[in-house]
């Protein structure tokens, strides 16, 4: 059974990623290739772990590409991760707690966790709890939010202090009604003119986690998993590195880096990948 404390976290995504369907196939591709670094020639034939799958978007990439997947969620997305796998015979799909695995250390060629482990009650354990199932010479990588300039953090959890009140189905309404707020700032941001650019920066700081992405659909979602989660923690390059030092990893490489988004405003992160040594 998973820890009562993650009933928000079960409840938020099990509507989430059930009630929202947003595949996406060539955005998908491309942000699974920025946060994981991973090219179609690393993943044919390997075997992968999905650590917090969703509902299984890049699942399919990683599956598409010739690898044997595995996939796994604490919610009940992993229905949604079903249908949208269903033709896809190498994959497959459990619910589980990433602080409880039911799966046998040093097995995986790749695990990749994105966006997931920032929900967690304690990322650094989660994080080592899944670098644990890499095999000699196997990869992880990792996407976790970043910690914004204290001003910001301010807003951040004065925002939050209020969101995590509500319950999960008035925070769905509310990010419906905040999506033209998220057109919005784009809009204003991408203004030619400066000073219209700039009223966009400052809406975008009292509005911080109204999502910008360009699909008003995408928009609601990104907007609700940024409000609605009990755990949302943001973290330093040099927090999330120690993880990775702590799992006795090495060639830790910054993936973010070298990255070019598939569209303005996807958000700030942390995005590191290391390599178990080889026996």
């Amino acid at each position: 059974m998973p820890d009562l404390t993650q009933s928000r976290t079960i409840s938020t995504y099990s509507l989430q990623w059930n009630r929202y369907r947003i595949l996406r196939p060539e955005e998908d591709r491309a942000t699974f290739r920025n946060r994981t670094g991973l090219t179609g020639a690393d993943l044919a034939g390997s075997l992968v772990l999905d650590g917090g799958c969703g509902m299984g978007r890049y699942v399919r990439v990683a599956a598409e590409a010739g690898a044997r997947v595995v996939g796994i969620d604490l919610s009940e997305a992993v229905q949604a991760a079903r249908d949208l796998n269903a033709d896809l015979p190498i994959v497959g799909l459990l619910r589980a707690d990433l602080f409880r695995l039911p799966l046998l250390e040093g097995t995986f060629d790749h695990i990749y966790s994105l966006g997931v482990l920032d929900h967690t009650p304690d990322p650094r354990r989660a994080f080592l709890s899944l670098a644990r199932r890499l095999k000699p010479g196997g990869r992880i990588a990792i996407w976790v939010y970043q910690k914004e300039r204290p001003a910001l953090e301010v807003i951040i959890e004065a925002h939050r202090a209020i969101s995590t009140r509500l319950p999960v189905s008035v925070l769905e309404t509310l990010s419906r009604w905040s999506a033209p707020i998220g057109g919005l700032k784009r809009r204003l941001m991408n203004s030619p003119n400066r000073l219209i650019a700039r009223s966009g920066v400052a809406l975008n700081v009292l509005t911080i986690g109204v999502s910008m992405h360009p699909d008003p659909e995408v928009r609601v979602c990104d907007t609700l998993d940024w409000y609605a989660p009990k755990y949302a923690s943001r973290h330093t390059f040099e927090e999330v590195s120690s993880w990775f030092r702590e799992a006795g990893l090495v060639d830790i490489e910054d993936l973010s880096a070298r990255q070019t988004y598939y569209h303005k405003g996807q958000g700030n992160g942390i995005n590191l990948a290391g390599r178990r040594p080889e026996a």
